[in-house]
């Protein structure tokens, strides 16, 4: 791009400005200018783009730039490539997502995505990432990942295609229905192009983490592409950064593999140890350079976690604790900080914590680390590690820490050794020293969970109780008492100060005065629960009546209010007549019942959800166990995808049962519903869809002459990988009720035809044929089983055909009178068959079109209608013949469509009754899929 004159002299001037004011008055001057110029009509586009760079570059120092939008549009929406690109970016600076311009970009960014020229296409790819909207997301989404995808464009394009899908991923999942095509985009982390790979792995991690179930062929492509860079060393030059190659693509592979289980082919497991030993193997010589070094340890640290996550190999898991070990005493604060935080992985899942136990010092010595960072993995490391035999080391060092932690740190170590405390503790005395030293050491750094959840465990476990008092009473007594600890202190000898009443040093007058002597000290929240102990005193301790008494009358008086609410209440309860309602009120509180503690959720909450988001938590082994079941919907990793098969017609098994996709995900009962209206449509017209899935599409052609016919079959791949061992078979499956059925209609592949090709490419397709004789009736329709491989995976496909004994069947034209005849002979006669429905139709209420609609399925299906025969106009009446080897079978047809009810009623009268129970099911399918 040419400089521009103006736009230097004006960016020169600011920076010779003195004050603020003096640049002030400049850009208020320049702004002033520039809106006069855009009011002009003679403006050409040199002046335009020049101006609109001022405008970016006020709004850049901090400016309030609120006009210039329609001036930015309208070079977005330009032709030309230096105009175009200042447009674009004026948008991402200028205009709000909200604001009404955004439409106008719309419009440019969906003609410049399908622009030829790749550079205009990147060009809108990087608008839409800077500027994400809701509105682009729903309108653009299914474009860009065509730009993915078309075997046509650029890798250049590709690579922004895949970031841009992430952009808009991640901002609006929703809005990019990101599920209905994620497994379209696996194919391309095996691209030849190193780039892309590295940018559709991003993308295929973040789907991986939301649509495991969908991605889970991802896992054998990730393999694949590691052994290719690690084991056989298959990479471009250009991607080798300090003789590592492609290190950010094998970390991101790494990652992903993370969020599936152990692959269970047996090659995809032995591939994938061989490439974790060898990231081993090649990390035990220290790297001389720094920037290899670091490459170097960031894959190894990946392959550790991912190893620690597959869990297939235990030898290699404690010579992973050996290489930890190592690294935790590394001088490089990095090293530290990664070997730290792996340990902690290996911590939540290693069935034996003695390999750890052995750097039990250095982890310890980690919290005076002067890197915060450092000293945060530290106590994870430290609370994942710790069990019974050593709880008791592990919190006395952190509570010796404590006191000199910074304040960043001290809440989480207080929750964290609280935890533990009440987890792992095997004498009540050393829970209650334990709790009682915490709070007094960090109870300003933690919230009201912690002092709650003492007096819960102590409530809930009498062992405790009379010791906890006495610790209690000594509190109260010490010249300094935290808040925290006054108000358990408080607590506890309001519940249980009887117990320890009888002691020369414990009687009932002392434990008012040790309350009373801190009480005025403390905060109002802390003294409301003070006046509730010596409400409970008057209760347990009638001797001091008087005394308590004192105090809450004081206390009536109070500025607060609930202090004064609770004196006076508490006052009156003790002054009533009643002795029995005090001793009501004040009853010794029932243990607290077993729930998940406060505690642990809290700590659970702060483990904040990121873009990537981790596969374990710290906590040990029985924490992450919960985690994995909480996301037991991830399938185990395998080579092989299972079978699918659909049914494009429902079973009449699933029409008299509950609905078997119920229990499916909204996109799978949204495809199936889908298919299902292919189906359908394709009983009254004989070309059309029959299945659109993300991989292939299979499209049906056909053409009846009774009792024979031809059909088409055409498969067409979807993905962006090439389609191997194609197999297409036609049959009519044995039934076990109507063994005749599988012997009524005969399929056979048509003869001089050419054989289904070796693979098929992305975006092509091919064809086949098949020769159908309908010999007798029948109401089993023939299955298309559809078999091939994709990315190494064999896939199998069952459909149904849309071919039943009423497609052979050809119009006949009969008068009115012949007609009504037939109709009552039929329904007389004992031979033959009536099929009778009444059917929801709530697409009557659009009213001549719907009648039009079902004039022309009963058509379709080879009726002919019969105008006139009855004196409803809305009826329809109609007659057909179906013609098999074994004869010719006349059937009848009226439909009654009541348009006020919504309503229709269908009956079918034949000489033959399996033929009058598929037609009927056929018009039932028909309108459920309208």
């Amino acid at each position: 791009m040419a400089p521009m004159k103006g736009l230097t002299v004006f960016v020169a001037d600011l920076r010779k400005c003195r004050s603020h004011e003096e640049e002030e008055r400049r850009v208020n001057k320049e702004l002033a200018n520039i809106r006069v110029k855009f009011k002009e009509h003679s403006l050409n586009s040199y002046n335009r783009k020049k101006y609109v760079c001022k405008l970016m570059y006020m709004s850049l120092l901090g400016y309030d730039v609120n006009f210039g939008h329609k001036e930015a549009v309208e070079l977005a929406n330009s032709a030309k490539y230096s105009e175009k690109q200042i447009g674009y970016l004026a948008v991402s600076l200028l205009i709000n997502e909200d604001s009404g311009f955004m439409r106008s970009v719309l419009v440019s960014l969906r003609r410049d995505i399908h622009d030829t020229n790749e550079f205009n296409v990147c060009l809108a790819l990087c608008a839409i990432t800077n500027v994400p909207t809701r509105e682009i997301a729903e309108a653009l989404t299914e474009d860009i990942l065509m730009q993915l995808l078309s075997p046509a464009s650029s890798i250049f394009v590709k690579k922004k295609a895949s970031l841009c899908l992430l952009r808009l991923f991640r901002r609006f999942p929703e809005q990019t229905r990101a599920r209905t095509w994620a497994a379209r985009v696996i194919p391309y982390m095996g691209h030849r192009d190193i780039g892309v790979t590295l940018s559709v792995t991003s993308l295929a991690t973040a789907l991986a983490q939301q649509f495991p179930e969908e991605m889970r062929k991802a896992a054998s492509f990730a393999i694949r592409r590691l052994k290719s860079l690690v084991i056989d060393r298959e990479f471009s030059v250009d991607y080798v950064y300090y003789k590592v190659p492609a290190p950010w693509l094998q970390i991101k592979l790494l990652r992903l593999l993370q969020y599936f289980a152990a692959p269970s082919s047996p090659e995809l497991r032995s591939q994938l140890l061989s490439i974790l030993r060898h990231i081993i193997d090649v990390s035990q010589d220290v790297p001389r350079e720094l920037q290899q070094m670091n490459a170097q340890y960031s894959i190894l640290f990946e392959a550790i976690n991912l190893g620690i996550h597959l869990d297939i190999d235990q030898g290699l898991m404690h010579e992973s604790a050996m290489l930890l070990g190592r690294f935790i005493t590394s001088r490089e604060t990095n090293v530290r900080y990664l070997g730290l935080e792996t340990m902690s992985h290996l911590a939540a899942y290693i069935d034996s914590l003695a390999p750890l136990k052995r750097y039990q010092g250095v982890i310890i010595q980690s919290l005076r680390d002067r890197d915060v960072s450092v000293r945060r993995r530290a106590l994870d490391l430290l609370y994942s590690m710790c069990d019974v035999d050593s709880a008791k080391p592990i919190v006395s060092e952190l509570l010796r820490h404590m006191a000199t932690a910074d304040l960043a740190l001290r809440e989480e170590m207080a929750l964290k050794v609280a935890i533990l405390t009440e987890k792992y503790a095997t004498e009540y005395s050393w829970y209650v020293d334990v709790m009682m030293r915490l709070v007094s050491l960090a109870g300003d750094h933690m919230g009201d969970e912690v002092w709650h959840r003492i007096v819960q465990v102590i409530l809930g476990n009498e062992e405790l109780q009379l010791y906890a008092c006495k610790i209690s009473l000594q509190t109260l007594k010490a010249p300094v008492c935290h808040e925290s600890a006054f108000k358990v202190s408080a607590y506890v000898l309001g519940e249980f100060g009887h117990l320890i009443a009888n002691a020369s040093d414990s009687a009932p007058i002392d434990q008012l005065k040790a309350l009373q002597s801190k009480m005025s000290a403390t905060s109002l929240p802390a003294r409301a629960v003070a006046l509730t102990t010596i409400a409970k005193f008057i209760n347990l301790f009638p001797e001091i009546k008087n005394l308590c008494l004192r105090v809450l009358d004081r206390y009536r008086n109070a500025l607060d209010a609930e202090l004064q609410q609770r004196a006076c209440e508490y006052y009156a309860l003790a002054t009533v007549e009643s002795q029995d309602l005090l001793a009501t009120v004040f009853e010794e509180m029932p243990p607290f019942p077993e729930r998940q503690s406060a505690l642990m959720s809290r700590l659970l909450k702060q483990e904040g959800n990121t873009e990537d988001q981790r596969t374990w938590i710290p906590g040990g082994r029985d924490i992450n166990r919960k985690h994995r079941a909480q996301n037991s919907s991830q399938q185990d990793l395998q080579e092989d995808a299972p079978e699918s098969s659909f049914s494009g017609a429902p079973k009449e098994s699933e029409q008299a049962a509950t609905d078997p996709t119920a229990a499916l995900t909204p996109e799978e009962q949204e495809r199936i519903a889908k298919s299902r209206k292919h189906y359908a449509r394709l009983l009254w017209e004989n070309d059309g869809i029959l299945y659109d899935g993300d991989e292939i599409q299979v499209g049906l052609m056909a053409q009846y002459k009774p009792p024979a016919g031809r059909v088409g079959v055409f498969l067409g791949n979807k993905s962006a990988a090439a389609i191997y061992e194609i197999s297409v078979h036609a049959f009519v499956k044995q039934s076990e009720t109507k063994s005749a059925d599988c012997s009524a209609l005969e399929v056979q592949l048509s003869s001089n035809q050419s054989p289904l090709p070796e693979s098929l490419m992305p975006m092509a397709q091919t064809r086949i044929y098949f020769d159908v004789k309908c010999k007798h009736m029948s109401s089993t329709p023939p299955t298309l089983r559809i078999s091939y491989t994709l990315a190494g995976a064999p896939s199998v496909l069952e459909l149904q055909l849309p071919v039943t004994a009423a497609h052979f069947m050809d119009p006949v034209t009969i008068t009115v009178n012949d007609f009504f005849a037939r109709w009552k002979q039929l329904g007389e006669a004992a031979v033959g068959g009536e099929s009778q429905a009444v059917l929801k139709t709530p697409f009557l209420s659009s009213g001549t079109e719907a009648i039009q609609w079902l004039r022309s399925v009963v058509g379709g299906m080879g009726f002919a209608l019969i105008q006139g025969a009855d004196p409803v106009p809305d009826n329809l009446v109609a007659v057909g013949i179906a013609t098999t080897e074994d004869g010719r079978f006349g059937c009848l047809l009226r439909v009654e469509p009541k348009v006020s009810h919504r309503m229709t009623r269908v009956t079918i009268r034949a000489t033959n009754e399996t033929l009058a129970k598929v037609v009927a099911t056929n018009i039932g399918m028909v309108f459920a899929s309208r």
